[in-house]
């Protein structure tokens, strides 16, 4: 099973949807989708994983070494769903945010002013 993404910028929120399985070979995948959207975004950015039939251990793991590799920059996870969220729950003080869908994450991100 393979992994899509996709770059969207929503009211002034970088939106990263992903779609397939999220682990294995996609791995490299979404590390490259994150370095290239850390590359051309400087404010919060939000996954969208809404689309994701399934992830892996791994691929799970790989979501929480995003949110620090992006350091500064908020990385934000929507659309969880049933997705298992053990290595996340388990990460104490989590370094995302997560929000049930992508309109009250949208809400929650977009700048105030």
């Amino acid at each position: 099973m393979s992994l899509d993404w996709q770059y969207a910028t929503h009211r002034d929120v970088v939106v990263v949807t992903l779609t397939g399985h999220l682990g294995g070979e996609a791995l490299a995948c979404f590390v490259g989708a994150i370095a290239w959207v850390q590359a051309r975004s400087t404010g919060p950015v939000l996954l969208d994983v809404t689309g994701l039939i399934s992830w892996s251990t791994e691929g799970e793991a790989a979501v929480l070494d995003a949110a620090r590799l992006l350091g500064t920059q908020p990385l934000a996870l929507c659309g969880i769903s049933d997705l298992p969220t053990r290595a996340i729950a388990a990460n104490g003080p989590n370094p995302l945010s997560i929000y049930p869908d992508l309109d009250t994450a949208l809400d929650a991100l977009i700048p105030q002013g």
